[in-house]
């Protein structure tokens, strides 16, 4: 094994929000690689707080000192390409409003694709859980379909606590001190960035605890139609020399 390849191995990136999930995963890719990439996005429309990222970054970086580069990057020229350029006929088509939640979550793997390419990284992860999976993004069809997509660039694609309970993660979390926010049923305010329209649509699950009606062709139609535009986006910006699709 060359060194170049080596070094490929040792490390791995982490779309991260620095909540529970997201820090959980951290906490455990640490003990496997020498190098964790945290990627943190902002799509410019309605993200804000986003420099919370940074204090937990400072947080695990205390507990696994020279584990974590942390990185926040702008997304929102992307996230209009693909999410608000075409809102009003994906809204038209799917009469719902999981349309900004999903398309934004695949800008970000869209952009993790492009920075594990930039930086010779071939395994990238998120703090997807299925205690959370009322959350279109962490359904098991959308997991399964964004594996599917990293594939296609030779990027395996991981969910290190999908199957971990969330409450025992809680709980390691705070056996090691970190700083939990406000804690209201198993959420925890004042840690992470928020997002205005993602608040607004999951707003009955929050405060009610009712999740909302996703059906899944619809999901599945809308990521396929996603994915469809990203590759070609990502095959004409990376050369196309990374797709097998």
């Amino acid at each position: 094994m060359s060194d170049k390849e080596d070094k490929a191995k040792k490390q791995i990136t982490l779309l991260f929000s620095g909540g529970v999930d997201s820090t959980m995963a951290a906490c455990q890719l640490a003990e496997l690689f020498e190098k964790v990439h945290l990627v943190s996005y902002s799509n410019g429309y309605g993200h804000y707080l986003i420099s919370r990222t940074a204090k937990r970054a400072k947080e695990l970086s205390r507990h696994y000192p020279g584990k974590f580069e942390h990185s926040i990057i702008s997304i929102r020229e992307l996230f209009e390409s693909l999410v608000i350029d075409t809102l009003d006929e994906d809204y038209a088509k799917s009469g719902s409003g999981f349309i900004w939640c999903m398309g934004c979550k695949l800008a970000m793997h869209m952009h993790t694709i492009i920075y594990n390419t930039e930086n010779d990284i071939h395994l990238a992860a998120d703090g997807s859980s299925f205690d959370t999976s009322e959350m279109v993004e962490q359904m098991p069809l959308s997991v399964a379909k964004i594996k599917g997509f990293y594939c296609e660039y030779g990027i395996t694609f991981d969910n290190p606590v999908y199957k971990q309970k969330r409450q025992d993660s809680i709980k390691a979390l705070k056996t090691m001190g970190f700083k939990m926010g406000l804690r209201i049923g198993d959420r925890f305010l004042g840690v992470q960035p928020k997002c205005k329209p993602g608040e607004l649509y999951y707003m009955p699950l929050l405060l009610r605890g009712t999740p909302p009606n996703h059906q899944e062709k619809m999901i599945g139609s809308y990521i396929d139609e996603k994915i469809d535009w990203a590759r070609d986006y990502l095959n004409k910006n990376l050369g196309g020399q990374n797709s097998t699709g």
